[in-house]
């Protein structure tokens, strides 16, 4: 009987010790040390959903000077070369990209609102996700 429960201790140690471990991202500070480098380099106006704008330097998708989005079933990566605007619209659960491009044309298309952006402001490095983006003018 005392080595089940030796055996009983040790495992519901080993569990805490593996819950505690897990726990090891809820201290995160929001701290960005280091943003992905662009393969091009283009600097924008943001403007957040609390309408707060600001000027950001080598912006990028996790590096990629691409906006990505859905129309239709068909997954789409618009060159941030060909937009002169993008404006971000919570319609429900989706998150709507009205794209307004160099050559005049608009067209409206589904982005994912977990689509993170990183550039460099002149106080520090960003990051902010679509969901929290309302205008991003190029």
């Amino acid at each position: 009987m005392p080595a089940l429960r030796r055996l009983a201790a040790l495992a519901a140690t080993l569990l805490l010790a593996l819950a505690c471990m897990g726990m090891g991202g809820l201290g995160d500070t929001g701290i960005i040390n280091k943003i992905p480098e662009p393969d091009r380099h283009f600097t924008v106006t943001v403007v957040d959903v609390t309408d707060t704008s600001f000027q950001a330097e080598d912006f990028s998708v996790d590096g990629q000077t691409v906006v990505p989005v859905q129309m239709g079933k068909a997954s789409l990566s618009i060159d941030f070369a060909r937009i002169s605007r993008v404006v971000f619209l919570r319609q429900g659960d989706e998150l709507l990209a009205r794209v307004s491009f160099a050559d005049g044309q608009e067209k409206t298309v589904t982005a994912s609102p977990r689509t993170v952006f990183f550039g460099r402001t002149p106080w520090g490095l960003m990051r902010l996700a679509a969901k929290d983006i309302k205008e991003i003018r190029f």
